[in-house]
């Protein structure tokens, strides 16, 4: 489950419209629910908010905030180095 913490913390990240890039992912990986069907962005926001628990979703979501999170770094050192030059 999701933290209190770990979501506060990852919302500074993620920002908003970040559900598709989850439900993108999990279609990659051919997650369906139990009758065969995508997850809903509803489900995967309650799982996220920790009104549900699954734990591949959750695993989604991390992965999405991992690469958000190295994709601002990148950015930021190159804007550094732009303002250096």
């Amino acid at each position: 489950m999701i933290t209190t913490a770990q979501r506060s913390k990852m919302k500074k990240i993620l920002g908003s419209k970040w559900i598709p890039d989850v439900i993108e992912k999990l279609k990659q990986e051919n997650v369906l629910n139990k009758k065969g069907v995508e997850y809903t962005k509803a489900f995967i926001s309650h799982v996220f908010n920790g009104k549900n628990e699954h734990h591949v979703i959750e695993d989604v979501i991390f992965d999405i905030y991992q690469e958000k999170k190295l994709k601002l770094s990148k950015m930021k050192v190159e804007r550094k180095l732009k303002l250096n030059q």
